[in-house]
């Protein structure tokens, strides 16, 4: 075992604690040791720049927990139980577990009658009194489906997993990270800061701010922030987070978020996006910016889906981008050979100025809102660009634009397949649009293409759509073949209504069949040169997202 009165510079002598590698300081270049098997109740502030944090030995990751355990519950009547807790200067209660198992939180009313009184079993919500900083007060109450007394609870109470702040050049690969109350690793005001096969899990819900009587509750699994730049996160397993698994974000005054890259990672279960890039008003500051950030080889699934549900009921999307109003503005942002399924709500919802969200190689399915949803009122820089993608069975839209005021909307090749409600409809651009080289297959009566008024200097072309159901919408007219929506838009002057010839799109495989119709029917021009795989179009190329077989 450790000792804090060791030398701590080898396995033979080892510190304990994280507490006391807090407190030290270290040369650059130095490298901070975590014992494989191990757990830490404890928070790690990194107090150094050029500091690396890997895990030694054999086993398990190296365990940072920021729990401690609750017992000693006063019975409130009615099935529910009281625990008051004081905990120091700079932490919080969160979150709380029952035998291992995250318990649903419930929001906080003005008492725990009105809060769980008609709550299910196995909830918690918690009052919170932050009147002496130095000691804040919480008093916990659960409802559980039996008395507690023959049960384990372990309560959040450490903000942070790992807390950089003010520092460069910090590296950390090989921790596990859970119970934490807000984020479980915090990148603050940090310069080329990273994370590589990292796991985060089951984290967040403090309070993080009150709106008049409400509580505001947040927490992130890893965050960028406060002119944070220059950061990668790869290789790491997030899951189970109050609020999203990822999130580069500004909630200051002229603040800078900038070139950071989400890579081959999954996020699963992540109350409010699986990625949260967030330009914040926080109440009404103004200027920031968040540029140059890129999501690529990321499995996103069930936001929205796990311990915080929707957090507060309507958000669980895999991916949202949005700049708040007058809150600052994005650029060069990009999500490429990604898969989002199963969303509580859209696979990617993108809003504000964010200036053109390039989307290629994308499979969005299964999500309970739209594949992608823009959505803006204002924003005159807003533009979405998606190519060589799958968009099949949303419960929503395929892509929905409403944004009378943005720069327009470019889809190229593209394969549409039964989504629910319509498979790409435009309810409001500006500027020109680009649709072409796409595929629609539905196997039921769907509109494919649905434009509420004029598409006015566009291109409309080469796009296959299945015969047997392609239905337009166009400036309040409806058209019920190709042929019909040529003659009277001059739009699909080489597209196709036929046999378009999917393999086994039932079973996802989105391939043009040996005889299928949609061959050699798209232009060259459009620039998009790798189909869904990576694979190069022939010239010329097929519609939709994947490439005819040349042999």
């Amino acid at each position: 075992m450790g000792n804090d009165s060791n030398p701590g510079d080898s396995e033979t002598s080892p510190w304990k604690t994280l507490a006391k590698v807090s407190s030290s300081d270290f040369p650059a270049g130095s490298t901070i040791y975590l014992k494989r098997g191990q757990t830490w109740n404890e928070q790690l502030k990194l107090p150094s720049s050029g500091v690396t944090i890997v895990a030694y030995g054999t086993g398990d990751l190296p365990m940072i927990d920021g729990s401690f355990e609750i017992s000693g519950w006063t019975d409130e009547g009615s099935g529910i139980f009281s625990k008051e807790i004081i905990l120091s200067a700079g932490e919080a209660f969160g979150n709380i577990t029952q035998n291992g198992t995250m318990m649903t939180p419930v929001t906080w009313n003005s008492d725990f009658s009105s809060t769980l009184g008609a709550a299910a079993s196995d909830s918690y919500s918690f009052s919170a009194d932050y009147s002496n900083f130095a000691a804040p007060k919480f008093i916990i109450y659960i409802k559980p489906a039996m008395a507690p007394t023959a049960q384990n609870y372990r309560g959040s109470k450490f903000l942070y997993g790992i807390w950089a702040q003010n520092v460069t050049d910090i590296f950390i690969k090989n921790v596990k990270i859970q119970r934490f109350s807000s984020n479980g690793i915090y990148f603050e005001n940090c310069q080329r800061c990273s994370a590589d096969s990292v796991e985060v899990i089951n984290g967040g819900g403090l309070v993080s701010g009150i709106l008049g009587a409400q509580y505001i509750y947040a927490g992130n699994g890893i965050e960028y922030d406060t002119n944070s730049v220059s950061g990668t996160v790869m290789n790491a397993t997030i899951s189970n987070i109050f609020d999203s698994c990822v999130s580069p974000q500004t909630f200051r005054n002229s603040e800078i978020s900038s070139d950071i890259t989400f890579l081959d990672s999954t996020f699963d279960k992540c109350g409010f996006a699986g990625v949260e890039i967030s330009v914040l008003s926080n109440g009404g500051t103004t200027g920031s910016l968040i540029s140059n950030i890129t999501i690529s080889g990321v499995t996103i699934t069930n936001c929205g889906k796990g311990w915080s549900g929707r957090r507060y009921g309507t958000e669980g999307y895999g991916i949202r981008i949005l700049a708040d109003s007058s809150a600052g503005t994005m650029h060069t942002i990009e999500v490429k050979e990604t898969t989002i399924t199963n969303s509580a709500g859209d696979a990617i919802y993108i809003g504000g100025e964010v200036g053109t969200i390039r989307m290629h190689r994308l499979n969005l399915h299964g999500n309970d809102g739209s594949g992608i949803k823009i959505l803006d009122a204002n924003a005159t820089t807003l533009k979405g660009t998606v190519s060589s993608s799958l968009i099949h069975k949303n419960l929503g839209y395929g892509i929905s634009v409403n944004a009378p005021n943005s720069a327009g909307l470019e889809v190229y090749h593209t394969t549409f397949y039964d989504n629910s409600v319509i498979q790409l409809a435009a309810f409001g651009i500006n500027g020109s649009a680009t649709i072409q080289n796409n595929l629609f297959f539905s196997s039921a009566a769907l509109t494919h293409l649905f434009v509420q008024t004029t598409l006015p200097s566009s291109t409309v072309n080469n796009n296959c759509y299945n015969n047997a159901t392609n239905i337009f919408g166009y400036n309040g007219s409806a058209y019920s073949t190709v042929d019909d929506f040529r003659a009277n838009t001059g739009f699909e002057i080489d597209g196709f209504g036929g046999t378009v010839g999917l393999t086994n799109p039932t079973a996802g495989d989105f391939s043009l069949a040996t005889t299928s119709d949609c061959k050699v029917l798209g232009s060259a021009s459009t620039g998009i040169v790798e189909d869904f795989y990576g694979s190069p179009f022939a010239s010329p190329p097929s519609s939709g997202a994947l490439q005819y077989e040349t042999n």
